[in-house]
């Protein structure tokens, strides 16, 4: 594979001070490929395995945007691969490049920025592949490489720090949170008329809602719809958040770095141990949620919790069905679809839930296809959304489907459980002059649940 032609844009990488030099490079690179043998049996079965069938290709985000036989997540992947079959399988060893193996390039790894940050980590291509290979396993297995070798992009790596410095991935203090929270409590009050609380630091409430801090700060009315559904089912005083712990963000899943991963994620454990409540209630956040409860809870990473793990959407989506909430859906006239986001679509296979919140909140909702586990990612996932530098790249080849998508449904507002999706999403709508909304599915509840037998009274719907 070339490693010179190959260009999604620049990506800042400011190599830090534990970056080692081309030896050291070379031995370290090695070694945590060969370490491949002895870890996880997918991923080693991942690195046997692949027919080379294309298949992946054909249903990957990325590669339909632009055809580049490097952005093929079988050649990606094959970074790696290939090394592996050189260092650890005997056939690797004795014939080379006759079985696809290959030695170590010195100079390479500072390419693989570029090849493993140009895959979105949406796992598409595992719903297709005949053996099931899930390449977004194995691009993360190379940004694991880059970060140990202090080569994760600039912004990636501080997004990380930030969270683990301030406990949220926007750098804002407990005087700011509480700032914004009682800025929603006054436009809940306007819409409404009357109060509408957002506990916080509630010691023995039952419910801790940990939202990513952009449903809080950047687009708040999914935070605010929740607030109306406890209101209306008069559970006001039974949830919580916390002035500390208001960001489910966790942006080691996307450097490969699992310490950073862990590390953010047990301060949200032991925040919810202190306040003493029965479930951690999490937000619209797909990568939020698929750590805490696929990987944090399933795998019992701090043992035996006292809590449960549970999504704020199947919660509303009971209570609709349990005939709890009414709503006034001509509040929520234009048509509306959903975009699943990759992490609830495929890793959590929370797919119906939105759905029902939307249809029993807007008076007309229309299906992208393909959606649910067979989505196509929106160009943004696996952290790319957050890097400025790769814009063209995420605008005009990686979110060339989901574009495609929407103009099909011909929606007028496009509803997505992440905030990493709407970033990628609002961005694309503005770049490419669509007159199309983008915002969360609580938002639309929030817009359209009647309160007191009212729904709220707004000036201007967005």
């Amino acid at each position: 594979m070339s490693h010179k032609e190959f260009s999604i844009g620049p990506i800042a990488v400011a190599q830090s001070s534990t970056a080692k030099h081309s030896v050291a490079e070379r031995v370290e690179v090695i070694n945590a490929i060969s370490a491949i043998k002895n870890g996880p049996k997918v991923l080693k079965l991942y690195m046997e395995t692949c027919a080379k069938c294309g298949t992946c290709a054909s249903v990957c985000p990325i590669y339909y945007g632009s055809p580049d036989p490097n952005l093929n997540p079988a050649r990606r992947s094959d970074l790696i691969r290939a090394i592996y079959k050189k260092h650890c399988t005997t056939s690797g060893k004795v014939l080379g490049g006759l079985v696809g193996a290959r030695d170590y390039d010195e100079g390479e790894l500072k390419s693989w920025v570029e090849h493993f940050y140009s895959c979105s980590g949406c796992r598409r291509c595992a719903v297709y592949c005949p053996f099931g290979i899930d390449n977004s396993v194995i691009t993360r297995k190379g940004r694991a490489i880059l970060d140990k070798l202090g080569l994760t992009p600039d912004k990636m790596k501080l997004v990380v720090d930030v969270s683990l410095k301030t406990g949220n991935t926007d750098n804002v203090g407990k005087e700011g949170f509480l700032a914004a929270i009682d800025f929603l409590e006054e436009e809940m009050r306007d819409e409404h008329g009357i109060e509408i609380k957002i506990p916080v630091d509630a010691v023995g409430a039952e419910y801790f809602y940990v939202p990513p801090s952009g449903d809080v700060l950047v687009n708040p009315e999914a935070t605010t719809g929740v607030a109306k559904v406890f209101h209306v089912l008069g559970m006001g005083a039974r949830w919580t958040m916390s002035s500390t712990c208001f960001d489910g963000a966790n942006y080691g899943l996307f450097t490969g770095d699992d310490n950073a991963m862990k590390q953010d994620n047990k301060l949200y454990v032991e925040e919810a141990k202190r306040l003493g409540v029965k479930y951690m209630f999490m937000g619209e956040c797909g990568h939020a949620y698929r750590i805490m409860k696929m990987m944090m809870e399933k795998g019992g990473w701090w043992g035996k919790l006292p809590f449960k793990v549970i999504n704020c959407m199947e919660w509303t989506a009971e209570q609709i069905a349990a005939g709890r909430l009414e709503f006034d859906k001509s509040r929520n006239p234009q048509p509306v679809t959903y975009h699943d986001p990759c992490n609830f679509g495929r890793s959590c296979d929370i797919t119906e839930a939105p759905r029902e919140i939307l249809k029993a909140s807007c008076k007309e909702f229309r299906e992208m296809y393909p959606n649910r586990g067979e989505n196509w990612c929106c160009g943004g996932g696996g952290g790319l959304s957050a890097i400025d530098e790769i814009l063209e790249f995420r605008m005009k080849v990686a979110g060339k489907k989901k574009v495609e998508q929407i103009n099909e449904t011909g929606a007028r507002y496009v509803a997505a459980a992440c905030s990493n999706c709407k970033r990628q999403l609002m961005q694309l709508t503005e770049y490419h002059k669509m007159e199309v909304a983008v915002g969360g599915v609580h938002d639309m509840l929030s817009r359209s649940i009647l309160v007191d037998g009212k729904a709220a009274e707004r000036t201007e719907l967005e």
